[in-house]
């Protein structure tokens, strides 16, 4: 008799399970899915860098705070084009709007660095598994010659008197 219950039991925690797994899937296949919207000339004009034509960016992960020069945050876009493409677009258009390339490293992604006056740009490009690529830009304020004294270990304080602790 036992077995025969387990029987009819088996059939149906099986069904249950299987259901479950499947909502739990598309669960998770839904939350990797992010907005994508068009960027518009306006937030073209905002961001003041040159971005790749048909990029999209996506809403959930870009902070903007500002806007032109005084533009500071993080951009995450995505590509029609290749990584490699994406790359010459930034090392070429970048440079042509005036700012200085510091540095590329190449690996699994590529990072290049920038700066233009006080503010940096360092844009890392992440290849996709088709012939398209995401890029994760952040641009800001480059550190104050006051901030790069203070972590050379030089006084910046121009005071004599000593501090002191109670």
């Amino acid at each position: 008799m036992p077995a025969k219950n387990l029987m009819r039991f088996l059939p149906i925690a099986l069904l249950t399970l299987t259901l479950t797994s499947c909502a739990n899937m598309q669960a998770m296949i839904d939350s990797q899915t992010q907005e994508q919207k068009e960027i518009s000339v306006e937030q073209k004009l905002q961001v003041s860098i040159p971005l790749p034509e048909n990029s999209k960016y996506l809403v959930d992960k870009t902070v903007i705070f500002g806007e032109g020069n005084k533009f500071s945050g993080i951009l995450y876009l995505q590509h029609e084009e290749t990584a490699d493409d994406t790359v010459s677009f930034y090392r070429k258009n970048m440079i042509a709007d005036g700012w200085t390339e510091i540095g590329i490293v190449r690996s699994r992604f590529i990072l290049i660095n920038y700066q233009k006056e006080n503010r940096f740009a360092t844009i890392k490009v992440i290849r996709g598994v088709f012939d398209n690529s995401e890029s994760e830009i952040t641009i800001g304020p480059r550190s104050s010659s006051q901030l790069e004294k203070s972590l050379e270990g030089e006084t910046i304080d121009s005071s004599d008197d000593p501090f002191i602790v109670q």
